[in-house]
């Protein structure tokens, strides 16, 4: 165990992904990154995924203060070395 509290934060986005923005405000919590990645196949098939007026929604799991400094602000996940989930 780490330490770190990994978070999955559900983004709107671009096609290329260089401007996205959080959908919802509450990302779920998971004490490690395989159990949020684990979690990330459901996050897609959510209704804020489907009803998302995005060309792209991605699901990205990452430590828990970094989404906090992140914000609500828009964000490039391409610079991200994270996996990312894309809905199609």
């Amino acid at each position: 165990m780490n330490g770190l509290i990994y978070a999955l934060a559900l983004f709107g986005c671009s096609d290329d992904a260089t401007f996205c923005e959080r959908l919802e405000a509450h990302a779920p919590a998971f004490e490690s990154r395989v159990a949020c990645e684990l979690a990330v196949d459901a996050a897609m098939q959510r209704d804020i995924v489907r009803r998302a007026d995005h060309p792209s929604v991605v699901a990205k799991c990452m430590p828990q203060g970094t989404l906090l400094v992140m914000g609500d602000k828009p964000v490039d996940l391409t610079r991200s070395k994270v996996r990312l989930a894309v809905r199609d």
